[in-house]
């Protein structure tokens, strides 16, 4: 699909019977664009379109490079598939002195955004594109803060969860319990691992972007423009440090976690092994009287059966004695 966009942010028709742009176009926005939308806008400007296989790429010289006066960058963004499931996919711009030219595959939320706002904030009309671009971004980047947000609080809430006393299960009774929590833990674990992972590759290609237009476009930009990338710049820079921060707790809780598993792993071995040890015995004293020898003198005695029921009991409360002693239990 291609839209057109004016300064305003007015939709302008789309010609495809040969003529060029319309008048006033500023900002040309393809989603999932086919090869009928790639030509026209490839005749109308002049400019190669990338291919998404191209934009894909993680080569820096495939990512950042220059077409005839146009900067032409691309970053991976981040996006929700589900409500819980996150991906990355690429976003192209090509951004020249009067035209901004946006590629994407998926829908996005910060572009949603930011299109819906009528009129366009854009204070000097002769700076439109780079002023699109810088908005678009700053979207973007405002959009990804709140998710980094959200898992913290999510990874937050996650240790408290793990390491609240009133939550252990004792594994002695309820495994299954244990077993099903300790799950459930680490797949949000997982979860927030994986969002944050895909976060870092947003911010990298991000920073190198607007460090990229920084540089190649500087004798284009306005002052407010320099200001805008500076901010953009150390808004990135903090966010990167806000995601190392987040790695290592995702990477804590889940060390955290798999200790646990063995702790509680370790609880269930220890009461088998105390349970075989305890059954031992008596198991030894029923299977010498189960012997059926003819020269037993406890088969006459008349306390016989009463002897075994002791020597079963000592047997069991003994070991038992010696393995609280030793603090097995």
């Amino acid at each position: 699909m291609i839209t057109l966009y004016d300064a305003q942010g007015t939709v302008l028709p789309t010609g495809f019977d040969g003529r060029g742009l319309p008048s006033g176009v500023v900002l040309i926005d393809l989603l999932r664009p086919d090869a009928s939308e790639i030509a026209y806008v490839e005749r109308v400007t002049g400019l190669t379109l990338p291919s998404s296989h191209r934009m894909s790429e993680v080569e820096v010289s495939s990512r950042l490079a220059m077409q005839r006066n146009a900067l032409q960058v691309t970053s991976p963004i981040v996006y929700r598939t589900n409500d819980i499931a996150v991906n990355t996919s690429p976003v192209g711009f090509l951004l020249s002195a009067r035209l901004l030219i946006t590629i994407r595959f998926v829908e996005l939320k910060a572009f949603t955004d930011f299109l819906e706002q009528k009129p366009f904030r854009i204070g000097d009309p002769s700076q439109a594109p780079m002023e699109l671009f810088l908005g678009l971004v700053e979207t973007i980047v405002d959009r990804m803060a709140d998710a980094m947000e959200q898992i913290g609080v999510d990874l937050d809430r996650m240790s408290q969860h793990i390491f609240q006393p009133d939550v252990d299960i004792d594994v002695a009774t309820k495994p299954v319990h244990a077993e099903r929590r300790l799950s459930r833990s680490l797949k949000t674990i997982g979860r927030n691992g994986d969002h944050t992972s895909h976060a870092r590759d947003s911010l990298l290609g991000l920073g190198r972007l607007v460090a990229y237009v920084g540089t190649h476009a500087e004798e284009r930009l306005s002052a407010n423009a320099k200001n805008r990338l500076e901010t953009l710049k150390q808004d990135i820079a903090s966010l990167n440090d806000y995601q190392n921060r987040l790695a290592d707790k995702v990477q804590f809780l889940l060390d955290s976690t798999l200790g646990f598993i063995n702790i509680e792993q370790n609880r269930l071995f220890k009461l088998l092994t105390i349970a075989s040890v305890v059954g031992v015995p008596p198991t030894f004293v029923v299977g010498l009287y189960g012997m059926n020898f003819k020269n037993m003198p406890e088969y006459d005695w008349a306390y016989g059966y009463e002897w075994g029921w002791v020597l079963i009991v000592i047997s069991v409360v003994v070991p038992m004695v010696w393995l609280k002693w030793r603090g097995w239990f």
